[in-house]
């Protein structure tokens, strides 16, 4: 078994099985996607410039023993006062400290996070260095989260691109909970055994949940809005399936047509309630999807880290169902912020009457976040807002599919109402893979011929978004 990571370790507070898993495993990871890989690579990025605000600071390097023995050296060293990745073995257990700082009374450790705010999965990864760095006999006198500072824009040195949040308090609370705990987590990541699973609401979702309980058809975590309190007396029952709930107990509103479909076997409609939403329909229609961007470090001038950017839409629109069909899209010119050029289109190509359908409320918070940006367009941004009806949320009000398994998203709903439409087999297959594909263009990691290959595979998958509603839409009349 490998040595015990903090990835590992804190796995198995969440998930046993998972911890287990990971221990054991020959590789420990699955194939990145597109945007695992980007966020990943932009993470080394903010690493790299957090230590150039230490120029002093030495980089610790090589395989885990040798960067042990490094770290020792150089704690022992008066004349080092900062270290990167400072590694420190202990009891099976490994971690490396992003920052150490010497100070008059002792280390303060700096973990560098990409994230905004200090939320408890950060203070959780400082907690578990802290704890295995003081194991190893590190005086620490201080600990702190090294965060990215909204105020920062591009161009502005790395001093502004930070912000330190002391946190030791935090940690230290969180230490005593892994030391009570810690005892039992290490025998379960030693011992050659997965342990028996509990039945937990934290299961759901769960990447182990079929390896822990086997392939559950309908699963009671099928069931929308599930509370921990209908849950435990559902567990208690020893009820799994959604088809093994008696017809008395109390569910919930919106969990009654899930548990009508599932025992009937067959779709629940209301078919008055349908009939009237789509009645609201005025033609020309308008199937609208956009895309944004959003990164740590900024792309543009003038844009915080993480602020969305609108950079695509896609638009299928039809005279009368069915009928008269025209495809509109824009995609921004990747080298130069284009939200004014966006929204001035948008206004064009959805003219001044029809329903404007979306699949979410998404659209309309990005239409919103250009009202805010353009005053001037405010009045002909706010029609296209009112004019939008969610798609969504007529399908989720009166239809419901035992297929569905509780998820009304588009990747889910399309192969059951529409057999024969799908993402499969696309290059860019998913709004994460478009944001990271995007976000490289705009950086200049592409060349012509590649940028002129990603725009079809970005047009290709916003385009097919839209084509998914009006094929939703003519399914829904049907019914």
């Amino acid at each position: 078994m490998r040595l015990i990571t903090k990835n590992i370790f804190l796995n198995t507070f969440t998930c046993p099985t998972l911890g287990w898993e990971v221990a054991h495993s020959e590789s420990g990871s699955e194939e990145l996607s597109l945007f695992d890989r980007f966020q990943m690579e932009e993470g080394i990025q903010v690493h790299e410039r957090a230590r150039k605000l230490f120029p002093q600071g030495i980089l610790i390097s090589g395989n885990n023993e040798s960067a042990a023995a490094l770290t020792e050296k150089y704690l022992q060293n008066n004349d080092v006062s900062v270290i990167f990745e400072a590694t420190f073995i202990v009891d099976g257990f490994i971690t490396k400290a992003d920052i150490l700082i010497r100070e008059a009374s002792g280390w303060k450790i700096i973990e560098v996070k990409s994230g905004t705010k200090d939320n408890i999965d950060y203070i959780e990864d400082l907690a578990y260095t802290t704890m295995i760095a003081g194991k190893a006999g590190l005086m620490i006198s201080s600990c702190s989260l090294m965060l990215i500072s909204k105020e920062y824009r591009l161009g502005m040195s790395d001093e502004k691109l930070f912000e330190e949040v002391e946190c030791k308090r935090e940690v230290y609370e969180i230490i005593e909970e892994f030391s009570a705990l810690s005892a039992g987590a290490v025998a379960l990541l030693k011992s050659k055994f997965r342990f028996k699973p509990k039945f937990e609401l934290v299961c759901k979702g769960c990447d182990c949940f079929n390896k822990c309980w086997g392939e559950i058809e309908n699963h009671i975590f099928d069931l929308p809005r599930l509370s921990h309190t209908k849950f435990c007396q559902l567990r208690d029952m020893d009820i799994v399936s959604i088809e093994d709930i008696p017809s008395d107990f109390e569910l919930a509103k919106t969990q009654i047509p899930v548990w009508e479909a599932v025992t009937k076997g067959s779709p629940v409609i209301d078919e008055k309630g349908l009939k009237e939403a789509l009645s609201q329909i005025e033609y020309p229609a308008y199937y609208l999807d956009f895309e944004t961007v959003t990164t740590a470090l900024p792309l543009y001038e003038n844009i915080c880290p993480y602020e969305k950017i609108a950079t695509q839409y896609s638009i299928h629109k039809y005279s009368a169902l069915g009928e008269g069909e025209e495809h509109l899209e824009y995609l921004a010119d990747p080298s130069k912020e284009c939200r004014r050029e966006l929204a001035e289109s948008l206004i064009r190509d959805c003219g001044d009457e029809g329903t404007i359908f979306s699949y979410s409320p998404y659209e309309k918070t990005v239409i919103n976040g250009l009202i805010g940006l353009f005053p001037d367009l405010a009045d002909e941004l706010g029609e296209l807002v009112d004019r939008l009806i969610d798609l969504c949320k007529i399908l989720s009000s009166y239809y419901y599919h035992p297929l569905f398994h509780g998820s009304y998203s588009i990747k889910k709903v399309l192969p059951v109402m529409v057999p024969g439409l799908s993402y499969e087999g696309m290059e860019v297959n998913n709004g994460s893979d478009a944001i990271a594909v995007f976000a490289r263009m705009a950086r200049g990691e592409h060349t012509v011929e590649e940028c002129e290959q990603i725009t079809k595979d970005l047009l290709a998958y916003c385009k097919l978004d839209t084509l998914a509603m009006v094929k939703l839409h003519e399914a829904l009349e049907k019914l």
